[in-house]
């Protein structure tokens, strides 16, 4: 056979094969034969392909097909030890027979178990795949042939996750970062949530796990809580660490209303960075009055008043108030006490005297000034050495609460006065008048009373 007609390697599979010579009625006729690809036929080690319509017809189909096979080279991988048998060995270890073409990985200290054991034929297929970079499955797919797939089986889906990309996060060879993770630490997920690296930055207070890693709270692959956190809840999560608030939270009768929401603890608290000592998403009186701008009415029938418009419309704050400080009083989680007060503090006009009765006021103020029937320094509240705090609350059963003549947020008078005061259901005036050494009263409960700490007056 002239070498110029010789069958060039990789570009044709077919050969010639010598049939018998007969002799029928003086003829010389070749034998039928049928020139079929088999086994014993196919001689890889002169570069035939196995390719073909007997042997290996839906090789080289795919979408994606490896070199070797596009170019029908077998023998570039396998070695036909007896052609007589249909068995074709790789011509060495899968790993080093890889790297004849592909360039040796620079591995990291964390190297995935299949390229570890030098299994690249775990994930990829050596001959055609319908996936990409001839993947032995489809994104998540392959991986799950390992890995338990019911972590991507929560009700909310990390992107990557949902996009069936688990390379997004994690090397399919090897890393520096555990888990095979791309970068270390938050900045695997600072590479998609830019604008939180951006809104962390300069912040003074920073949330502990935000140091730690964002995985302290959310789950990177799917949950059934939004924003894929790790918890059986918004609040489960903070209850995590937050153990003492669970608790405490556990034994309130009255809860606040921001932890009744969905947003939980979320309502007042930022869970990543604040400028604002406990996390809190703003300073805490515009806090509170981000949400008492309006009025409330609970299931009971009680109103929370508007407190801005109070505030705005009464210059003379209580102390904790005028501290921009809602909880001196109130207890920001919950409480034993009706407003989440921190003590005791009788819901209405009259009560018998039992320093129980006041603790919320005692937290700040001396009781000596409500036992002392005679003073000239306990309070200005006095006619001559009359201490007139004891008059109206050392009794019993018909003591006066502070809240008989004070408001307890602001007025418009001194002391805390108040212009009216609740009376069952009526509005009934206080009728407080200051002068320069006492003041007159004429409240709705008795007629006109005066008194001066100088001079002590007689009243009727």
């Amino acid at each position: 056979m002239n070498s110029s007609k010789k069958t060039k390697r990789y570009q044709s599979s077919t050969w010639i094969k010598l049939c018998p010579i007969v002799f029928i009625a003086g003829m010389f006729v070749l034998e039928a034969c049928a020139a079929k690809d088999t086994a014993a036929n196919v001689n890889i080690k002169a570069g035939q392909s196995c390719s073909t319509s007997d042997c290996h017809p839906k090789m080289g189909k795919d979408a994606y097909v490896h070199g070797p096979v596009a170019t029908g080279d077998c023998s570039f991988c396998h070695k036909q030890e007896n052609k007589d048998k249909h068995i074709f060995q790789p011509i060495k270890n899968v790993e080093a027979l890889c790297y004849e073409c592909h360039d040796k990985l620079d591995m990291g200290s964390v190297v995935h178990q299949p390229v570890a054991d030098g299994n690249c034929t775990g994930c990829h297929s050596p001959h055609q795949s319908a996936n990409q970079f001839q993947l032995k499955g489809d994104g998540p797919g392959l991986c799950y042939e390992c890995h338990d797939k019911s972590i991507g089986g929560g009700k909310f889906v990390h992107g990557p996750v949902a996009a069936d990309g688990c390379v997004v996060c994690h090397a399919p060879h090897s890393s520096d970062s555990p888990k095979m993770l791309m970068a270390e630490g938050n900045d695997i997920c600072f590479s998609c949530h830019s604008d939180k690296q951006d809104e962390f930055a300069g912040k003074e207070f920073v949330h502990g796990p935000v140091s730690d890693g964002c995985i302290e709270c959310h789950s990177p692959h799917s949950s059934d809580f939004q924003f894929s956190l790790s918890g059986e809840s918004t609040q489960g999560v903070c209850f995590t660490c937050h153990e003492d608030k669970k608790d405490e939270i556990a034994q309130v009768t009255v809860k606040h209303g921001g932890l009744e929401t969905d947003r939980g603890c979320m309502a007042c608290h930022n869970p990543h960075v604040s400028s604002f000592p406990q996390q809190l998403d703003m300073a805490p009186m515009d806090l509170c009055l981000s949400c008492h701008d309006k009025e409330y009415k609970h299931a009971d029938g009680v109103s929370v008043a508007n407190m801005k418009i109070l505030l705005d419309n009464n210059s003379n704050h209580h102390g904790p108030i005028a501290d921009k400080d809602c909880s001196g009083c109130h207890n920001t989680h919950g409480s034993k006490d009706f407003r989440i007060l921190r003590g005791y503090y009788p819901k209405k006009f009259y009560a018998s005297y039992n320093p129980d009765n006041f603790k919320l006021c005692f937290m700040c103020h001396n009781d000596t000034l409500v036992k002392d029937a005679k003073t000239t320094t306990l309070t200005g509240f006095r006619n001559g050495d009359q201490n007139l705090h004891y008059v109206h609350v050392n009794k019993t059963p018909k003591g006066r609460t502070c809240r008989a003549c004070h408001d307890a947020h602001a007025t418009k008078n001194p002391k805390h006065i108040t212009d009216t005061v609740p009376f069952g259901a009526y509005q009934m005036p206080v009728g407080f008048t200051k002068s320069n050494k006492g003041g007159t009263c004429l409240p709705g409960c008795h007629q006109e009373f005066t008194y001066d700490r100088d001079n002590k007056v007689k009243n009727r």
